[in-house]
């Protein structure tokens, strides 16, 4: 199987992931992969599991599509948009991922670039006000 096949398989299994399927990633994912987030750097399946097990349980009605990728030898790069409810109320992040596999062509390295600031921090009460304020202060 090339990358470019295994990442299109991986990229409809996110699309369709519900927490019952979390198990499933072992089909694409290496044991030992490395996992990275604006709030998460984790080794392991585990672990990777695991946060994906905590979104699913804090954020409802999650629905993840990918957009346009770009394969480069043992490397995929894909821009992605979830969203879902968080704390009752409409969460829409957009972001682009780095995926590297391995010889196997399972996934050795699972790396997310996001946001975080304008996605997340800007959506509560009392961070969020003073982020935008800081924002615009410096912009100007």
């Amino acid at each position: 199987m090339s990358v470019q096949t295994a990442f299109q398989k991986y990229a409809q299994f996110l699309e369709n992931l519900t927490i019952e399927d979390i198990p499933s990633l072992n089909k694409f994912v290496a044991d030992d992969v490395l996992f990275t987030d604006p709030f998460h750097h984790v080794k392991g399946l585990e672990n990777m599991s695991n946060i994906f097990i905590n979104l699913f349980e804090k954020v409802t009605d999650i629905t993840f599509s990918v957009g346009k990728y770009a394969t480069n030898g043992s490397t995929v790069y894909f821009n992605w948009n979830l969203n879902g409810n968080l704390l009752g109320k409409p969460w829409d992040v957009k972001g682009v991922t780095r995926l590297e596999f391995n010889r196997k062509i399972q996934i050795i390295e699972h790396t997310e670039y996001w946001d975080a600031a304008s996605q997340f921090y800007e959506k509560f009460p009392i961070l969020g006000p003073l982020l935008r304020y800081f924002r615009r202060r410096i912009s100007n």
